[in-house]
């Protein structure tokens, strides 16, 4: 952000303060927080940050965030007491962003939208000054402390927004209001919290479109099929998917013997290629190209980048080990994603097998079964042996078992991954994915 005076924050928040000192950045984490910053003290279900105050002000920070109830030592901090913690850092990032504006695309869905945001990102920087927000900093405490630091003089910002309840989403287009929006497609993430399943997600997700500034909404054909997205928002509907996909369709994505075209409005491109051909992030990289067309990008530019497009990691990303294929799509789950990741695995050499390090899908609520069990079925059709870690996954390894093929559980990552290293042989195709609170990236390590 353009560096704002501690007295500047305050007064967003309708706090009277003289100190007139310039904050550096804004943190929640008292372990990052050095001389110059203002720190959040937020509570969170293992720590409290209003018992890290004296660390950060041995740091140098200059203030904290606070909550009203706290009535402990200043520790020479100037303290900005406020009712909602969580509330006063996200009405300053929205001060802040309204202060120094940019052209916003955000970026949001059940499957696919942090490599989404990076394939955007990846095309607009070849034509603007591009900021976008790192990693998965998409929830309602990672996206405003994005915003009050790392946004300066870039011309567009490709932001993530994510949500795991209900009014999640709304409150992040609040603080960020998007000029494009896109949904990628619609799944069981976060199950847990909606009780209608996939209807309450979409109309979750569709409220990336509610805003009067939003312009254009591009939608996944899969995510264009519900209601509660497609009628949602007074901005122009953009649809895309591959050529596969069934509807109807303003972008589309065909793969041929020479590589892959793209039809806009039922006009092709050349033909171009890809450093992948898994469908799901060929489809993701098609809704990066359709945002960069509605920002002007030509299809020259366009298909000039198509071949250095990187996989972020823990995304499908293939890593090569001792003549083993280790795909590490580790970072989350869902049963679309892990459908999606198994049905475009890789083949293993005419000696090798195809192993699935499967952990649990959690937030799944009453899903959570029917959701492992849709898994297993798939996994049979793709996976000669399976391993497996967390409570619900015994249903995927039982399945396995049934089937006469190799099914195992396993109780700790150590186990497991002892197990893994044990069992891959050269030649051999090693899926790893399950929900990010497992940390199966570990296996790897």
């Amino acid at each position: 952000m353009n560096r704002h005076s501690l007295k500047a924050l305050a007064e967003w928040l309708n706090i009277s303060v003289s100190d007139a000192r310039v904050i550096h950045r804004v943190e929640q984490d008292s372990r990052k927080v050095q001389e110059g910053d203002l720190f959040v003290a937020l509570k969170g279900q293992r720590s409290d940050g209003h018992a890290h105050l004296h660390e950060v002000a041995q740091k140098g920070a200059y203030a904290a965030l606070v909550s009203k109830e706290y009535q402990g030592e200043h520790f020479g901090l100037v303290l900005l007491a406020v009712d909602d913690v969580l509330a006063a850092v996200q009405k300053i990032a929205a001060c802040a962003y309204a202060s120094n504006p940019k052209k916003v695309v955000a970026v949001t869905g059940s499957v696919g939208k942090t490599t989404t945001k990076e394939f955007i990102a990846q095309l607009l920087s070849s034509a603007f000054k591009t900021a976008k927000t790192p990693g998965n900093m998409n929830s309602q405490v990672s996206l405003p402390l994005f915003i009050l630091n790392d946004l300066f003089d870039e011309e567009v910002c490709v932001v993530e927004m994510g949500m795991s309840e209900p009014g999640n989403i709304a409150q992040l287009v609040k603080m960020i209001p998007p000029d494009i929006a896109v949904i990628t497609k619609i799944a069981l993430a976060h199950a847990a919290y909606f009780p209608d399943g996939l209807s309450g997600i979409a109309r979750e997700k569709a409220d990336i479109f509610s805003h009067p500034n939003t312009q254009v909404g591009l939608m996944n054909v899969q995510a264009a099929g519900f209601q509660e997205i497609a009628g949602l928002g007074s901005c122009s509907k953009v649809i895309y998917g591959l050529e596969a996909d069934g509807g109807e369709k303003d972008f589309v994505l065909r793969r041929g013997e020479r590589g892959f075209q793209i039809l806009e409005k039922g006009v092709a491109t050349s033909w171009f290629t890809l450093p992948f051909t898994a469908s799901h992030l060929c489809e993701n990289f098609l809704g990066a190209a359709a945002v960069a067309r509605e920002l002007g990008l030509s299809w020259d530019q366009i298909l000039e980048c198509a071949p250095k497009m990187d996989v972020y990691p823990q995304r499908f990303e293939s890593i090569k080990r001792n003549g083993i294929t280790f795909i590490n799509d580790a970072y989350n789950a869902n049963p679309a994603s892990m459908k999606a990741a198994l049905e475009n695995l890789p083949k293993p050499n005419s000696s090798g097998k195809t192993i699935a390090v499967l952990g649990e899908m959690r937030e799944m609520g009453r899903f959570s079964e029917a959701g492992h069990q849709e898994v297993a079925e798939c996994a049979l059709q793709h996976v000669d042996h399976v391993l497996c870690l967390g409570e619900f996954t015994k249903l995927i390894a039982s399945r396995f078992q049934e089937a006469n093929k190799p099914g195992e559980h396993f109780l700790s990552i150590d186990e497991l991954k002892i197990r893994v290293m044990g069992l891959a042989q050269e030649g051999d195709v090693v899926l790893i994915k399950g929900s990010n609170s497992l940390q199966l990236w570990k296996v790897l390590d």
